[in-house]
């Protein structure tokens, strides 16, 4: 998924879930379970591209991601904790990076390239944003409905 996707999902997380180490324990397991869903990514074709192309693409994705999910879910939640649950939701991008971007093909860089190369679902553009709209949706929806249960 994009990391506007995995950003909004970990924000949506921080403000359904008051319990901070279960929201960002889930905001972590978020990431692969995202990526399991058919989507489309900035990152795709990464070979093809320019370094400084695929920087700048993956830049403007997180600082969208950011930018939204701190607007629609961080206004209203500990701001420490919604950047928490952010940043482990986007962790396992963060850690491939290096792979990606300077050829590091080592330990931990290549392990998160392996995880993540078999672990995506993917679909063509504009079915692979519609997936992404949807779980997000869901996942809101999701979230209000256990909100008790998981705020107790």
């Amino acid at each position: 998924m994009t990391a506007t996707a995995h950003a909004l999902i970990g924000g949506a997380i921080a403000s359904g879930v008051s319990n901070q180490p279960l929201g960002i324990a889930l905001s972590f397991a978020s990431h692969p379970l995202a990526d399991l869903i058919p989507h489309w990514d900035f990152g795709w074709g990464w070979r093809k591209k320019s370094k400084l192309k695929l920087f700048l693409e993956s830049a403007f994705d997180l600082g969208l991601g950011l930018f939204l999910s701190y607007f629609i879910f961080g206004i209203n939640t500990d701001f420490k904790y919604f950047l928490a649950c952010v940043f482990v939701s986007e962790v396992w991008d963060i850690m491939e990076a290096p792979y990606w971007l300077f050829n590091l093909k080592i330990p931990p860089f290549s392990w998160m390239y392996n995880i993540q190369h078999n672990l995506q679902g993917k679909a063509v553009l504009p079915w692979g944003i519609v997936t992404q709209v949807s779980t997000l949706v869901i996942l809101v929806l999701l979230l209000q409905a256990v909100h008790p249960l998981l705020n107790s």
